[in-house]
């Protein structure tokens, strides 16, 4: 039997891993959000909007978290032990220029919080205590210790992201989990070019500025909502 605490890297591979880290019950923190589709449909989106939705996340907001995330990864390898604080906070300053809400920054940082907890639990990835990352950034940190390619790493933030999505719309506004599946399936495509638009990310300079200007809006009334399932 393997011991808590044992390094789990030895027999299990990148793809498994994988896996692992886009599992929904994973304990990051994952089901306090709903990617922003609670203010959505509170503010009047149809549930059967939630595709377009979709789509318009993974071409701005995720787009720019999937890039991050493979930039981190790439900093996080390319770089020795004592400069990867550095690397790592630039990288998490060029995200926070890219992201006009704080409401969602601040939703961001919580995540990462967790995850980096969870990321230390699992391979003693050691991102610092008195340092907070954007999720972003710890998830990119997190594919290097995993083994994780480019590719993966931004598939990973794009898959969870429409998980996300998805699951919280089907909690607020009940409908048949089928068609919901559908959906999810159906983003795969977009899911993927997105992938193929930020894997090859490795410089500041190349990191997306795309942002969806009502998602943010609906992000920041969020925050003043008293009623409301999700954080963010």
């Amino acid at each position: 039997m393997t011991q808590a605490g044992t390094d789990p890297r030895g027999p299990a591979s990148a793809a498994y891993l994988r896996l692992l880290l886009a599992d929904g019950r994973l304990p990051t923190g994952g089901h306090t959000q709903s990617g922003g589709v609670e203010p959505a449909l509170l503010a009047g989106m149809a549930v059967d909007q939630v595709p377009d939705y979709l789509m318009v996340r993974l071409r701005t907001v995720t787009e720019v978290e999937a890039a991050t995330s493979v930039l981190a990864r790439h900093r996080w390898l390319a770089s020795g032990s004592t400069a990867r604080a550095a690397a790592l906070t630039e990288v998490d300053a060029a995200w926070r220029a890219r992201t006009v809400s704080d409401a969602l920054r601040a939703a961001s940082d919580l995540l990462g919080r967790s995850y980096a907890r969870m990321a230390r639990t699992l391979w003693s990835l050691d991102l610092g205590d008195d340092v907070v990352y954007c999720r972003a950034v710890v998830v990119g940190a997190t594919a290097a210790a995993a083994g994780l390619g480019a590719d993966d790493t931004a598939r990973l933030v794009g898959y969870e992201d429409v998980q996300t999505v998805v699951a919280a719309a089907l909690k607020i506004r009940p409908f048949d989990p089928a068609v919901a599946l559908r959906w999810a399936a159906a983003a795969g495509a977009d899911v993927e070019a997105m992938v193929t638009r930020v894997a090859g990310v490795c410089s500041i300079e190349q990191l997306p500025a795309r942002s969806a200007p009502l998602v943010e809006a609906w992000g920041q009334a969020h925050v003043r909502t008293a009623r409301r399932l999700y954080r963010a």
